[in-house]
């Protein structure tokens, strides 16, 4: 038998489709898809006719954070702005000055038996405590200088 109860739990769970965005009631979970385009347009639309980020926010199935950084993101930019995610990539990834390169070599060479961490920490201390270098950084110049590894 069907009752209010039952009618209104079956239409939480049942899904929701808006604009082409599709969104699930109810559902939570650690880890949520990427917001599309639509919904980031959606949230802020609504947004923009009911001055009420919760509404808005459970209207299109992100959270309060998301709106917050996407519709900063809406007012420098307009619609412009919500298009495309912002690119995490570093440019200088990996990319080590050669003079700090130079040194690792210098102190392994005099050192021997100093490891990754001594240096990285020596190196640190040199420069008033800034991280210029990791202990896996230090590793991967001493690897490929033929200074790293088992020496049978």
């Amino acid at each position: 038998m069907l009752t209010s109860d039952n009618i209104c739990f079956k239409i939480k769970r049942k899904i929701s489709l808006f604009e082409g965005v599709i969104m699930e009631k109810g559902k939570k979970g650690k880890y949520q898809r990427t917001t599309t385009f639509l919904q980031k347009k959606l949230m802020i639309e609504s947004y923009l006719e009911t001055h009420n980020i919760t509404k808005s926010c459970n209207r299109a199935g992100v959270s309060i954070n998301t709106f917050r950084r996407w519709y900063s993101r809406y007012l420098k930019s307009g619609l412009e702005g919500i298009k495309n995610p912002k690119s995490h990539v570093n440019k200088h990834l990996g990319k080590i000055d050669k003079k700090y390169k130079n040194r690792v070599i210098e102190l392994k060479k005099e050192h021997p038996l100093w490891g990754r961490r001594t240096i990285a920490f020596l190196i640190r201390n040199e420069n008033n405590g800034k991280n210029i270098i990791s202990p896996s950084g230090v590793q991967k110049v001493l690897e490929k200088a033929d200074l790293w590894g088992n020496k049978s």
